[in-house]
């Protein structure tokens, strides 16, 4: 049976309608700006962090998200976005414990009935695109039932991510490749690929009973990637989607990795990037 049938068979290929935006993390590392704004809502340019995730969603034709979010957190979001933002449809869970991002998509579990599958947004990462939502729309276009976003990185910081283990070693290319693995963290020596998880999943909701039976690790936490190697293993189809050339993920997680995605936002800003650019070349 082909992917695309696959795909058809489960209900999932281009269909999946929900977004999950997991954003319930405290942003430790970003304080003193974190202890009263959460690093979702900081700016990076002119939009804050979750109104470039709901351009992405709404570019690749979402129309309803879900935030799982803490219950401190709420309100805040709620006062922002209310029940409806950039014309979709808003909706909350919540995740009382930082338990990992596998138990912030079990909180969400009551707002899937009926899903056959979902996209699963870290809330957390912004992407540099020629079209907001331009990757997204490869995961749904993947026609697996699991697609992956993955990015190359270098060999020597392949122990820092979860990497993607293709069918087909000599597979990959900048289009997506087919996946039968996943393992989290691994050696340089022991990894599978060099192409690791980056921040946007399309899920079968089957991954919500492997959630269930995945042992929580290190601090308690329940694992996303756990469950979805499971899947792999146990023989469901997935696809990787690597991020093309000219494109960047920027993780709002450190104040390094903030003062980049700022940056990189800035710069592009259709009406003071570029004296912005002749300002640091100065300044430099």
């Amino acid at each position: 049976m082909s992917l695309s049938e696959i795909a058809s068979r489960d209900g999932l290929g281009n269909r999946a309608r929900t977004a999950l935006v997991p954003a319930a993390g405290w942003g430790t590392r970003l304080r003193p700006l974190s202890d009263t704004l959460p690093k979702e809502m900081l700016p990076v340019g002119r939009r804050i962090v979750l109104e470039r995730i709901l351009d992405e969603l709404s570019g690749a034709g979402f129309e309803r998200v879900v935030f799982v979010v803490s219950p401190a957190k709420e309100p805040i979001l709620k006062s922002r976005f209310g029940s409806k933002s950039e014309g979709i449809a808003i909706e909350y869970a919540l995740q009382p414990e930082m338990r990992g991002l596998g138990d912030a998509v079990l909180c969400a579990a009551p707002h899937l009935s009926g899903e056959s599958g979902f996209l699963v947004a870290l809330g957390d990462a912004v992407f540099v695109e020629a079209t907001p939502g331009a990757l997204v729309s490869r995961l749904l276009a993947a026609e697996s039932p699991l697609a992956i976003a993955v990015q190359r990185v270098a060999r020597e910081k392949l122990s820092r991510y979860g990497i993607v283990k293709p069918t087909d070693a000599g597979g990959t290319s900048e289009g997506a490749f087919s996946i039968c693995g996943l393992v989290e963290k691994p050696s340089p020596d022991e990894a599978p690929s060099e192409f690791a998880v980056a921040a946007r999943y399309l899920v079968p909701a089957t991954v919500l009973e492997e959630l269930k039976s995945v042992r929580p690790g290190k601090g308690g936490e329940i694992q996303l990637t756990d469950a979805l190697a499971a899947l792999l293993t146990a023989g469901t189809p997935g696809a990787a989607v690597p991020l093309l050339p000219g494109e960047a993920r920027h993780d709002i997680g450190s104040f390094e990795t903030y003062y980049q995605a700022f940056a990189a936002f800035a710069l592009a800003d259709p009406e003071h990037g570029a004296s912005l650019r002749r300002y640091l070349e100065e300044l430099i």
